[in-house]
């Protein structure tokens, strides 16, 4: 008996110190590079640059009279709307790897890769940075990249990236690590623990092989986002999805940005996705995330109270709400590869407590929305199929009841304001006019130059 015992501790031991064996491995690949801008130039980047014109547009938003479009990762055109149908570009403030845009009492609030910004637009052809809050928001890498090649390793001390050059690289892995490596005549088997900024602005896992890649009312009724929005006002707060698991509040009563309060709503509702966007009506915060709707009372704005949620298939997912129902956006496609669900979802949020689905039914591929409640008009952007009108005066009849259709344009978002939907697609911003029975009528464009 004592022999066998020995023998087992003999074989034990041996496999042991076969486990923490030393190895080495150096692999030479071709990849996207990644290219650094320093942490100190990116603090000192905010400036005007106003002969810039629009080249790629993502969000949008509304402050008075003006619109802010931003030029994705790159800064924030803004327009004097103060007639819409000759729309007048002013200025453009430029904010390294900026998507996402809130303002309130003449201070922009705006991303710059790991920062948040604010910024004075009193006068927005010399806008000018009052604050900055160092690493608020989760590392991430911009989109642009080449798909055919890996991505070569990320050194964050190095800066953020802005941008790629494809090249050869050698890296060299040791012990443990080595259970991750590129191979030049494989696929790629490594992961990196950080995130990839969307060509929507959605950060998404960044790990293993794959084959893509950061909506709100504003309480305050001069400054409304788009249903697409990941930074949202209500009252002295700013609320900011900070990353795909985290929403943060700050204090901005004064320009320090400081941060009040953080959660993440897969604590509060078990199992629950990425989140994407944010909406508040009245004293309630919508959150859209990849699983679903998630509720939240924000009656005190620094502690938000989580109330309930709507569970539905992974995809992507923004949504806007009134005080009886809840419009819902799911899409698929290379940001939200999880099936082929393109549908508008209808719930019954009477109950907050308990919202239910009132009816589904399939789109193109529908993005942001919007909602004219006192005329009981839906607006929503279905991709390349356009811009679609609907009533839901009768709730149960949305499908059927279409009141105009803009084809011809690829829509991202749109937000609804005083008798006119702001478009925001891939040639630029479409306004149109609108009357009671939902008939667009348009106004102006501001094009792509």
């Amino acid at each position: 008996m004592k022999t066998t015992i020995r023998i087992i501790i003999a074989l034990f031991l041996v496999g042991s110190f076969s486990s923490c064996e030393k190895i080495s491995k150096t692999t030479s690949f071709t990849a996207n590079v990644p290219m650094y801008m320093s942490y100190e130039n990116l603090r000192s980047a905010v400036s005007n640059d106003n002969s810039k014109t629009l080249e790629k547009p993502g969000k949008i938003f509304l402050y008075n009279s003006l619109i802010l479009i931003n030029d994705f990762e790159k800064g924030i055109h803004i327009y004097d709307n103060g007639n819409p149908s000759a729309p007048s570009h002013i200025a453009f403030i430029q904010i390294p790897g900026n998507i996402d845009i809130a303002v309130r009492d003449n201070i922009l609030y705006a991303d710059s890769y790991t920062d948040l910004v604010a910024i004075d637009i009193s006068n927005p052809t010399n806008a000018r940075e009052v604050g900055r809050t160092s690493n608020a928001l989760s590392y991430t890498i911009p989109s642009g990249m080449d798909w055919n090649y890996p991505v070569a390793e990320i050194d964050e001390s190095k800066g953020v990236v802005v941008g790629y050059t494809i090249g050869e690289v050698e890296e060299t892995c040791k012990n443990q690590d080595c259970r991750v490596y590129y191979d030049m005549n494989e696929e790629w088997n490594g992961s990196w623990g950080g995130q990839m900024m969307s060509d929507e602005g959605s950060p998404v896992s960044f790990s293993g092989n794959t084959n893509s890649v950061r909506s709100s009312s504003s309480s305050n009724n001069s400054a409304i986002a788009g249903s697409m929005a990941r930074f949202m006002m209500i009252e002295n707060y700013l609320y900011v999805i900070t990353d795909q698991n985290t929403v943060e509040v700050f204090d901005i009563r004064t320009n320090n940005l400081q941060s009040v309060a953080s959660f993440k709503p897969w604590e509060d509702a078990s199992g629950w996705g990425v989140i994407e966007t944010l909406f508040s009506f009245k004293n309630h915060l919508f959150i859209g995330s990849n699983s679903g709707m998630l509720a939240y009372n924000v009656i005190n704005p620094s502690s938000p109270v989580y109330l309930s949620s709507y569970s539905h298939m992974t995809s992507c997912d923004p949504v806007v709400a009134n005080d009886q129902y809840a419009f819902v956006t799911l899409r698929a496609g290379n940001n939200c590869n999880w099936g082929n669900t393109n549908q508008l979802d209808i719930l019954d949020i009477t109950d907050i407590m308990s919202p239910t689905e009132l009816s589904s039914f399939e789109m193109s591929n529908p993005h942001g929305l919007g909602i004219d409640s006192e005329n009981e008009i839906l607006f929503v952007c279905d991709g390349l199929d356009g811009l679609k009108v609907y009533s839901f005066k009768d709730i149960n009849q949305v499908s059927s009841s279409q009141l105009d259709h803009y084809s011809g344009i690829e829509t991202y978002d749109v937000i609804i304001n005083n008798g006119i939907a702001h478009v925001i697609g891939t040639d630029g911003l479409k306004q149109f006019g609108y009357n009671n029975q939902g008939k667009l009528s348009e106004l102006s464009t501001i094009s792509l130059n």
